[in-house]
């Protein structure tokens, strides 16, 4: 029995050894699985600081770059812009006849067709050029033509030459017009002519007019209902409308008094008319080419 016994224990040793023996401790750090999740997240963890070290770089070094970039950006504007003051400044076309940059050489300067592909230190001194044969013709016409005027001007200014324009030519005045155009304003009334009669009218060549007008009008008090104009009323309206500007007459001297008297007659129309006034006028006819 006891080496029955002895073989069973044999054998379980043999069998325990051919299995790894786990601790029944799951904190200890000889756990296979503990030990290879440690070393995988201590792995993530290096990438992401390495990710981190990327994003966040050094405020200096962005700055370095950027000034690498504007100074690059620097040299090829500033090698433009020297391009560009060589072309517009040079006095010589040669090297840009044939380059399809006429119309920009010309850039600036309005109305000019540079067909000849010129530079503007070209076209400038082409222009003054001009200038200068212009200012010299209009200088030489002005010496011949400047003393003509001055002679013409003592020949129309001379007596003689006046006495001519006042008595010819468009300094005299149409008598006709002028009695017309007087006859109309005078006639503007509610009673047409019948209200305003002029006599001892005179009109000279010059347009000035004198003339007496004897003007009537309503009695001083109306009656009852009625509305109408004393002679006084309508002598002033009559000077009014005389006075305006698109009238075409100037009234040289104005009366200084509207006298009103009563009116009494028996002729015709003349029986509704109770006052009277006197207006003696002198007029300038001004016509519509002489205003």
């Amino acid at each position: 029995m006891e080496e029955t016994k002895n073989t069973e224990e044999t054998v379980i040793i043999e069998q325990k050894s051919n299995y790894i023996e786990l601790s029944e401790d799951s904190h200890r750090v000889g756990n296979i699985f503990n030990e290879l999740s440690g070393e995988l997240w201590e792995l993530d963890f290096a990438e992401r600081n390495t990710v981190q070290e990327i994003e966040k770089k050094n405020p200096l070094l962005v700055a370095y770059e950027v000034s690498g970039y504007v100074f690059t950006l620097g040299i090829i504007v500033t090698i433009l812009l020297t391009l560009d003051v060589f072309a517009r400044s040079s006095e010589d076309n040669s090297l840009f006849a044939n380059l399809p940059i006429c119309s920009y050489l010309a850039y600036g300067i309005d109305d000019y067709d540079n067909a000849g592909c010129k530079t503007p230190s070209m076209i400038f001194s082409e222009l003054n050029t001009e200038k200068e044969k212009l200012e010299k013709n209009i200088a030489g016409n002005l010496v011949l033509l400047v003393p003509k005027l001055m002679q013409s001007f003592d020949i129309a200014n001379s007596p003689k030459v006046q006495f001519i324009q006042e008595h010819t030519g468009d300094s005299r005045v149409s008598i006709t017009e002028a009695m017309n155009r007087f006859l109309e304003i005078k006639n503007r009334t509610n009673y047409q002519w019948e209200d305003i009669e002029c006599k001892a009218i005179s009109v000279d060549e010059k347009g000035k007019i004198s003339v007496s007008c004897q003007v009537y009008g309503g009695a001083l008090i109306a009656p009852a209902g009625l509305t109408t104009k004393t002679s006084r009323e309508t002598a002033l309206s009559f000077l009014e409308r005389l006075d305006d500007g698109k009238s075409g007459f100037q009234v040289l001297s104005y009366p200084k008094t509207l006298d009103i008297s009563v009116f009494n007659s028996t002729d015709g129309f003349k029986t509704v008319f109770s006052t009277q006034t006197s207006l003696n006028l002198n007029l300038q006819y001004l016509p519509a080419n002489k205003m």
